[in-house]
């Protein structure tokens, strides 16, 4: 019996010698045909379905069965594709092109414009028949990628979930429930949270540190002077002085060093090896241990307040204002584990420009070449996956 391994290298050389000898062509529909290595009348159609290529062998046919990945007629298109648009430099084939939309049954590139249902673009295959809506990059979702984005802008610029569901029942007549909007935003803000914390902004000498208490559910009893809070926990925050790119935004249900800790360890991460020589902060002795064992290399400038010119931390000051207006209209936060805060740390970052930066976004001071809208956002972490 021969090992499986040998067995697939077998496939692949005999792929080889097919794209060497035989006459590989392109179809209009964008298969491929590979001629038979026995039978001269006989060709084989390979195509391209979801990334996944296909053939009509019987080899491949029973695949499932024999346990092989690829068949030698699959192998013979991959290395004349990599021959003709590699070595010969000739154009790609007209599957792989830009704007060419692939039939989801059979891989046909012969499609036609059908109309519109739900305000997209309806699509026909010419081969099989087959009429399908136009393709997002959000799977198994019934709205389009514009819809999404535009709730995600709306909620984080101010808007709560119900007067977001009217907007849209207003302006594109579509019942959504607040619901359905909240579970886009658990959905895609770890993903997008994911995808810009890959990206390395350039960043200044200088870090400023903060924390601001918001309302909690089942959040701690918390006193400043004389007034007392209930239901509270705290948001620390970390960012940068010239570009105002927030590196850290972290929930803790108290007002200890494991919070600040956190915050640091997820502000050093999401700088991708750029370390400030200064960090500010105000008196809380909490600041102090994180600081030392994560950043011994920078100068900790602690009481730095509003009214001091030699240490002001009014940058930061500035965002606790934004945050605190923000989470005054949602009446509080459910969790410590909310996508909510993550949600305006990106809006902040990315989509909101700011008068200070002359009308940029932190994110392009910072020298992050990306849209910096909710849609480009989107997309790039669904591509990305």
């Amino acid at each position: 019996m021969i090992p499986r391994e040998n067995n697939s290298d077998s496939r692949m050389m005999r792929g080889m010698d097919i794209a060497e000898k035989k006459v590989i062509s392109e179809n209009a529909d964008g298969t491929f045909s590979v001629p038979s290595q026995t039978v001269e009348e006989i060709a084989y159609l390979v195509r391209l379905i979801e990334g996944k290529y296909l053939c009509n062998c019987l080899d491949f046919k029973y695949r499932e069965v024999r346990k092989i990945e690829a068949c030698k007629h699959i192998h013979a298109v991959k290395f004349w594709i990599a021959s003709q648009v590699e070595i010969k430099q000739a154009p790609k084939p007209k599957v792989f092109a830009e704007d060419s939309i692939q039939c989801d049954k059979c891989g046909s590139i012969r499609i036609v414009k059908f109309g519109h249902a739900d305000n997209k673009q309806v699509f026909k295959c010419k081969d099989c028949g087959r009429k399908f809506r136009e393709l997002s990059v959000l799977k198994k979702v019934h709205y389009s990628p514009e819809l999404v984005s535009l709730t995600l802008d709306l909620y984080f610029s101010g808007m709560s979930l119900r007067k977001i569901t009217r907007t849209v029942s207003d302006h594109y007549n579509l019942d959504i429930h607040y619901s359905t909007i909240y579970t886009w935003i658990a959905r895609y803000i770890p993903q997008i949270s994911e995808y810009v914390n890959s990206l390395s902004p350039q960043l200044s000498d200088t870090w400023h540190a903060d924390e601001v208490y918001v309302k909690m559910k089942n959040g701690i009893k918390f006193k400043i002077g004389k007034r007392e809070y209930d239901k509270t926990s705290f948001l620390w925050n970390v960012m940068d002085r010239k570009t105002r790119f927030l590196l850290a935004s972290k929930l803790s249900k108290y007002r200890d060093e494991q919070g600040a800790t956190q915050a640091f360890k997820e502000a050093i991460k999401n700088a991708h090896g750029s370390t400030p020589e200064r960090v500010l902060t105000d008196s809380l002795r909490s600041y102090n241990t994180p600081i030392f064992d994560l950043l011994p290399q920078a100068y900790h400038i602690a009481k730095a307040g509003i009214k001091k010119p030699a240490a002001t931390n009014n940058r930061i000051e500035r965002l606790n204002g934004t945050v605190r207006e923000r989470v005054k209209v949602q009446r509080g936060w459910k969790s410590l584990e909310t996508p909510i805060a993550e949600g305006q740390r990106i809006h902040y970052n990315f989509v909101k420009p700011h008068m200070a930066l002359e009308r940029m976004t932190p994110a392009q001071r910072a020298g992050i070449p990306i849209e910096n809208k909710w849609r480009g956002l989107l997309e790039s972490a669904m591509l990305k996956k």
